[in-house]
């Protein structure tokens, strides 16, 4: 099972997700927000009682990555931005998670759209605790 765990009431994560189901055509990834029951759970399960609303979580393969790291790994298994994403993850982490931590404490400003992401009834299949 591959998960993304984002913030469910963040209109920049939810405009990430929509990035990843829009170029996920194999369907590698599910997702659940950190706020939900299902999400919080399995977080738990595998070592972060405590998720952050300011970071990306991804559980891939028994394991657990955050900030730059899980971002990068989602990216490299997207076609067309495999080979980017694994390039950056050679940038050691404290400077991919500095850039992570700046576009994260700004989010809600970077994108302010007026909707909320509904997921169609497919995508529906992927998600968590819906």
């Amino acid at each position: 099972m591959t998960v993304v765990f984002y913030d469910g009431e963040c209109r920049f994560c939810s405009a990430v997700v929509r990035f990843v189901l829009r170029r996920d055509r194999d369907a590698l990834f599910q997702f659940a927000s950190i706020q939900s029951e299902a999400g919080c759970e399995l977080l738990a399960e595998y070592g972060v009682p405590s998720p952050g609303l300011d970071t990306m979580y991804l559980l891939e393969a028994g394991q657990v990555y955050e900030r730059s790291t899980a971002a990068l790994r989602i990216a490299r298994r997207l076609r067309g931005y495999g080979v980017a994403a694994s390039i950056c993850l050679w940038i050691p982490r404290f400077l991919r998670d500095f850039c992570y931590r700046v576009i994260a404490r700004n989010r809600h400003r970077i994108l302010q759209a007026n909707h909320c992401f509904l997921p169609t009834e497919d995508q529906k299949k992927r998600f968590l605790g819906l």
